[in-house]
């Protein structure tokens, strides 16, 4: 009888024992082991649903040693480095429920169930991942989540540079951003800040006041950070992004006034046997015609793409009170796309420059070209990407600012600014 009763005492411990453990949170190195089980697990696997059958087949077997829902946010970011591309579709599918349980109570895990949501590839898309983000962005210790994890703020700064203008007017969100962008970050975090106020500067619609908001708070980190540093290289950096959140763009006051000067180092167009230098060296020699800037330059694809329209546009207004003016700068080499080949020019503007004319010529450019003393990324235009279309009236005025659409959207501008 005693011995019957031992034997009880004895499973029954151990089936305590064995639920006590199966209770504990995975050590990193079952994380580690799972990955690489996974991993092989999947080889010769060539479709998504038996790839989801052996992943599962692995997490099961996994469930029964750990408890994943008592994951730490340092294991998260292992199990996310170890199992790399490969598993990183099918680990986000495995741990949402996780997330979702303990982003209640839990802001990191809250920033997870953002960053790792099956649909968040990287780019905001739906409404599902922006609710997911405003819901971290409201959690009441934001600052402290970050200052214990500074990559959080790079993460989803770099996220905004993709969102749609539809996710700045979803209610809480753009607020959300500004308490971000208002926390305590790392340095590198407020080098960063930028792209927050650039993607909120497209948007066209937005509430005045808080882009405002951004671009105070943006430029005051810099100058805080400016006054920080030992490092000439940094601390230049730093200063012109001040500068650019000064500068009229940035302000909201391009549009409606007069053009921030352009200074030209040369002027060219093609004449009726060669490409002739014209006597310009800013926007004002120009005044009296409408002028439509077009920034560009020899390596950027999309730009090469619209000369077929821009030539359009120059045979629509020959001998109109119209100048469409290719405006690029100094890069230190020139690709020359008719003969396939990059040519070396640090240091030499010179021979950079006189490269202009026979490729003109090549790519059949018959408007007018510029070379500025200005970087072609003219943050005074908000040209942070190029082409970049600004349209200027008769008085040297900007009236229309990162024009985009079909060229008869752009004729139509200057035709109206013509009456």
């Amino acid at each position: 009888m005693n011995y019957f009763k031992k034997t009880i005492v004895s499973i029954l411990l151990l089936f305590v024992s064995t639920m006590m453990w199966a209770a504990k949170g995975p050590t990193d190195e079952q994380l580690k082991s799972l990955c690489r089980e996974a991993g092989a697990a999947l080889i010769g696997c060539t479709t998504p649903e038996a790839q989801q059958e052996a992943f599962g087949n692995v997490t099961k077997k996994f469930d029964t040693t750990a408890d994943i829902t008592k994951i730490t946010a340092a294991q998260v970011e292992l199990l996310f480095e170890n199992g790399g591309m490969t598993l990183d579709h099918l680990l986000r599918l495995w741990l949402e429920p996780t997330f979702q349980q303990r982003a209640k109570s839990e802001t990191i895990f809250a920033f997870y169930l953002w960053k790792y949501m099956p649909e968040n590839d990287g780019f905001m898309h739906g409404e599902k991942e922006t609710e997911a983000l405003i819901n971290f962005l409201s959690a009441k210790d934001l600052q402290k989540t970050v200052s214990e994890q500074e990559s959080i703020v790079g993460d989803v700064f770099a996220a905004t540079a993709t969102m749609k203008d539809a996710n700045w007017h979803t209610k809480g969100f753009a607020e959300g951003m500004l308490r971000l962008v208002k926390c305590d970050i790392s340095d590198q975090a407020v080098m960063e800040c930028v792209k927050v106020f650039n993607s909120i500067a497209r948007v066209d619609t937005i509430d005045a006041t808080l882009r405002e908001q951004f671009r105070t708070t943006c430029r005051d980190k810099y100058a805080k950070l400016a006054s920080t540093l030992d490092s000439q290289r940094k601390i230049k950096a730093c200063n012109e992004q001040i500068k650019y959140l000064d500068g009229p763009f940035a302000c909201g006051t391009l549009v409606g006034s007069k053009a921030p000067e352009l200074h030209l180092m040369r002027v060219m167009k093609q004449g009726k046997d060669s490409v002739e230098i014209i006597p310009a060296t800013s926007l004002d020699d120009f005044k009296g015609k409408v002028v439509m800037l077009d920034f560009w330059g020899t390596k950027c694809v999309p730009c090469l793409h619209a000369f077929p329209e821009l030539a359009e546009m120059q045979a629509h207004f020959e001998g109109k009170d119209v100048v469409i003016l290719g405006v690029t700068s100094i890069q230190g080499y020139f690709v020359d796309t008719p003969n396939k080949r990059t040519i070396q020019c640090r240091n030499d503007k010179e021979k950079e420059m006189s490269l202009f004319p026979a490729y003109m010529k090549g790519m059949g450019i018959t408007w007018t070209i510029g070379i500025s003393e200005e970087d072609v990324m003219n943050t005074d235009y908000g040209a942070l990407a190029i082409p970049h279309v600004v349209i200027i009236d008769k008085q040297g005025i900007v009236r229309h600012n990162a024009v985009n659409g079909e060229k008869e959207t752009k004729i139509k501008l200057i035709e109206e600014l013509l009456k």
